[in-house]
């Protein structure tokens, strides 16, 4: 019988190529940095989107090149993980529920240029509304996905509901040394210290001593993106009291 839940998975299921959707250059270091280098470290192809550049991520303006300076922390730390393939959209920050259809057909035509067979997004209940809009949008490019692409939707400021996680005790140093890049926004707050513990905490009902951190996902398949979407989109915006 399985004790685990959620179930921690055996990560070499998961084939080549690989794509990780995110909004802003640090998501997807934040939520699945660490399986991302357990990727490139089996040789597997790997491919990040950066939908925005992450030039609402200075409030105190700090920086007057926020925007250039944040697109060079993301390329760094998928550098120091080892992926160089970075695609960056540059939609507007903040703004990607009204650069819906425009974001929906910017990513169908890179997951049928990619075809990934192993694919990582945000799931649907994200605090922040430009996540929701990629996670909308990527489930309204389902049908391009091969039917047996695996879809990991990952939470960076919310757990994600049920799903599967995947032990990275191996693999923190290097996750914590990618999430050092961020120099811009860790002068805000320590979040690389929160997801430390957040990926500890993911191994709470984990009874094997040996796996100490772990990362988390809502393991779909991609016809189950939008009926899923669209189930639990309506019930998260009214408990969250946003509209959109």
């Amino acid at each position: 019988m399985n004790h685990l839940f959620p179930p921690l998975l055996p990560k070499e299921a998961l084939r080549p190529p690989v794509l990780a959707i995110a909004a802003h250059p640090d998501d997807e270091v934040i939520a699945c940095g660490a399986m991302l280098a357990w990727h490139r470290r089996q040789g597997h192809a790997v491919r990040v989107v950066h939908c925005t550049d992450g030039d609402a991520g200075d409030p105190q303006g700090r920086y007057a090149d926020i925007a250039a300076r944040r697109q060079r922390e993301g390329k760094e730390a998928l550098h120091r993980l080892g992926v160089d393939d970075v695609l960056p959209l540059c939609l507007p920050d903040g703004g990607l529920p009204e650069r819906l259809d425009d974001l929906t057909q910017r990513l169908r035509a890179e997951l049928l240029r990619a075809a990934p067979r192993t694919l990582y997004s945000f799931f649907f209940t994200e605090a922040h509304r430009d996540h929701r809009a990629v996670a909308r949008a990527v489930a309204r490019c389902a049908d391009v996905l091969a039917a047996d692409c695996r879809v990991l939707l990952f939470g960076v400021n919310h757990v994600v509901c049920g799903g599967s996680m995947f032990d990275v005790t191996g693999l923190m140093d290097v996750k914590q040394h990618a999430l050092a890049a961020f120099e811009s926004q860790l002068v805000y707050h320590d979040w690389r210290s929160k997801v430390l513990g957040r990926d500890r905490a993911a191994t709470v009902n984990v009874e094997d001593a040996s796996v100490q951190h772990a990362e988390l996902f809502c393991d779909l398949k991609p016809s189950e993106l939008l009926p899923i979407a669209n189930l639990v989109e309506p019930v998260f915006q009214r408990l969250l009291r946003d509209p959109v």
